[in-house]
């Protein structure tokens, strides 16, 4: 994937993940809690980390 398409490839699956991991409904399930904390986790790391690159203007390792 070009360096110029990986930004919004990435934004777009954290807001996925971020959006996924709301409709899960742990309720008595610690499993499923402990998967929608996972996913929100990635999901906003993910998204911190695009915001990262794009302020950086993409240069540096990738």
């Amino acid at each position: 994937m070009k360096k110029n398409n990986q930004i919004p490839a990435m934004l777009a699956a954290s807001i996925l993940l971020i959006l996924l991991s709301s409709m899960l409904k742990p309720e008595g399930s610690t499993l499923l809690g402990v998967l929608q904390t996972l996913m929100l986790g990635v999901g906003l790391l993910g998204c911190c980390t695009a915001a990262w690159r794009f302020a950086k203007g993409g240069k540096g390792k990738s």
